[in-house]
């Protein structure tokens, strides 16, 4: 087999896998972003605050 017929099977095999994947809604892609986001944010405020709270006590212990 050649060359461009092995690109071409490959190409062809390739297509046929993406016929088989369930492609998400719009809503669900919406709700899963959502929900990414809000995590992002969960996450981003408590290292923030355990940043900030580490902060205060290392300036508390070393006086500054």
């Amino acid at each position: 087999m050649g060359a461009f017929e092995t690109a071409r099977a490959y190409c062809q095999e390739a297509w046929a896998e993406t016929q088989k994947v369930h492609w998400p809604s719009r809503k669900e892609v919406r709700s899963a972003t959502l929900v990414v986001l809000l995590l992002v944010a969960i996450v981003a405020l408590f290292l923030f605050s355990v940043d900030a709270v580490l902060s205060w006590l290392f300036r508390s212990f070393l006086g500054n």
